[in-house]
């Protein structure tokens, strides 16, 4: 089996399909039937299918790796065992990335007790919500394939051994599936947004951008991150016909464009959420408002589009929705050059520093009106919480609030101590 990469066909009606092909650009018979038969037609979205492709392509290469050919084995009615089934799974929790710098490394030689000893650098695994996720997906294709193989010859038996290899494979994915979760918006301090912020303004001299209008687009998106609490996916679909930015009900609309026709980008950025509108002050609309007519109007490409923000740079793009890669990837990695703290934030902790901020401005209300009685009750907080993120739930922006609760625990934690502290003086 020759190495095999994904990629995503844009159909004529805009719909995104990601395919699994080889060097040769065939699709993977087996995994596409899979993904058009179970995936596709439930409605899964673009990310969710192609999460899932990756996780099954780990299991494909467990089978090039173990010499196996999982489908004639199938037919044949030779199902996965438990050894095979620790085997791929101990795969399957490797994480690739420390898995290709462990290979790069070379091997350490120290002496102990008078003896060489060769180490080596331990090789990182992935976390258990990860390896969750991996394993449910690599079973739901499993019982797929294994129920393709037997379709003309299914006998009462093999649906049983189908069902003992669905049950076991479900047996090895972690039992805590969100045992581990990195809660990194938990520990960037608090005044290093504020900080990234004002390196950020398009006139600030440390500014790492170069062209004007490259630096006024930059600035506009991360104050909308910061003011809106939106997703980068919802920023980077922000269209024209979604702004009111005069008179006295401003506002940006969140709107779900999915499969649009009008956009080129093949990892089309779009919104998870619920569609909402979102109020914006007299600033940030005067902000968007020069940037379309000063910056983006004269970039060439750019009426082709409904899309506010767009590739000012000359080239083959020029003009077009700037994609998910360009912000990762050129955007952010620019940023974070400028101040080495900058590497610890990331484009989805504007949406835990929006939040902590509303938090903030609720208690400080209602410390403000709690002798007029006009309070924001927790209720209302909630639903307030939820508008604005465009959850389906209000438990959903629980995660959100984790921060400023953490904060204030730890400053009561602290106000005890120094009052016990105080007591034996």
């Amino acid at each position: 089996m020759s190495s095999l990469v994904l990629e995503i066909l844009t159909f004529e009606n805009g719909e995104r399909y990601p395919v699994l092909v080889d060097e040769a650009g065939v699709p993977h018979f087996y995994v596409t039937l899979w993904v058009t038969s179970r995936l596709r037609s439930t409605g899964k979205t673009l990310s969710t299918i192609t999460n899932k492709i990756y996780q099954v392509k780990r299991l494909l290469e467990w089978e090039k790796k173990e010499n196996k050919h999982l489908f004639r084995e199938f037919q044949k009615g030779e199902f996965l065992n438990l050894n095979e089934i620790e085997s791929l799974r101990a795969f399957a929790s490797v994480n690739l990335h420390s898995q290709r710098l462990n290979k790069n490394s070379q091997r350490k030689k120290t002496i102990k007790n008078g003896k060489v000893v060769v180490s080596q650098e331990l090789i990182q695994g992935n976390g258990n919500s990860h390896l969750y996720n991996t394993m449910t997906s690599i079973t739901a294709y499993l019982v797929f394939l294994a129920q393709l193989a037997r379709q003309f010859n299914s006998t009462p038996e093999s649906n049983r051994e189908i069902e003992d290899m669905e049950r076991l494979l479900k047996a090895s994915r972690p039992k805590a599936k969100g045992s581990y979760i990195a809660k990194r918006h938990l520990d960037v301090p608090r005044d290093l947004l504020r900080d990234f912020m004002r390196i950020a303004d398009h006139n600030h001299p440390n500014n790492p951008f170069k062209d004007e209008s490259i630096r006024f687009r930059n600035h506009l998106m991360f104050l909308l991150l910061e003011h809106l609490g939106i997703r980068k996916g919802e920023m980077l679909s922000i269209r024209l016909s979604h702004l009111m930015l005069h008179g006295s009900d401003k506002h940006i609309w969140v709107m779900r464009t999915h499969d649009d026709v009008y956009d080129r980008r093949s990892k089309q950025p779009v919104t998870k959420t619920k569609e909402r509108k979102l109020a914006i002050s007299s600033y940030i609309a005067k902000q968007v408002d020069h940037y379309i007519i000063n910056y983006r109007s004269k970039v060439s490409n750019s009426k082709k589009h409904p899309y506010l923000f767009v590739t000012h740079r000359a080239g083959l793009h020029q003009g077009y929705p700037i994609s998910n890669s360009s912000f990762d990837n050129t955007i952010m990695p620019l940023m974070k050059s400028v101040d080495s703290r900058f590497s610890l934030i990331y484009p989805h902790f504007f949406r835990h520093d929006w939040n902590e901020r509303f938090s903030e401005s609720v208690d400080k209300k209602n410390s403000d009106e709690k002798k007029l009685g006009n309070q924001i009750s927790a209720d209302k907080e909630a639903k307030m919480r939820k508008h604005q993120m465009g959850h389906q739930l209000e438990a959903s922006s629980n995660i959100y609030n984790e921060r400023h609760i953490t904060r204030k625990a730890n400053e009561l934690c602290l106000e005890e101590q120094e009052f016990l502290e105080h007591q034996k003086k």
